[in-house]
């Protein structure tokens, strides 16, 4: 796959830091394909075709080192990926209060309903339910 000249377009969700309408740069290991992407802006980045996986990249067990064991245990409850771990990480250390990620959601009859993991601040997470209408046109 890395030495394609014709990559397949794919997805992959990449957690990433805004700075003054710009996004910061990082590599990160795409779950598809296992190759390198470099993030260069929401939705958009280039794959670095040198290389399989990198080590400079912050791994979920990294970040888990970080975090309180109820926190770390309710992620992997919910079987939660690098994404989130870096977004709980990003709350904690920028006291990102009411920001939040989804654990669990369910469409039915028209509504999204579902848990969130929002961060209350000084390192204390509370879940709460949500439900809302969904009208897709």
């Amino acid at each position: 796959m890395k030495n394609r000249t014709d990559p397949p377009i794919h997805q992959f969700i990449a957690f990433s830091i805004q700075e003054k309408n710009r996004t910061i740069e990082k590599l990160v290991t795409c779950n598809n394909c296992g190759v390198v992407h470099r993030i260069l802006e929401v939705c958009r980045s280039e794959i670095l075709n040198n290389f399989e996986g990198t080590n400079s990249s912050l791994t979920m067990e990294d970040i888990a080192l970080q975090l309180k064991e109820s926190v770390r245990d309710i992620l992997e409850s919910y079987k939660k990926e690098l994404p989130d771990y870096e977004h709980i990480n990003f709350m904690i250390q920028e006291e990102c209060i009411g920001d939040f990620i989804v654990l669990s959601q369910e469409f039915n009859d028209g509504r999204k309903s579902g848990k969130i993991l929002k961060y209350k601040g000084k390192g204390k997470f509370e879940i709460e339910p949500f439900s809302r209408s969904e009208v897709i046109e």
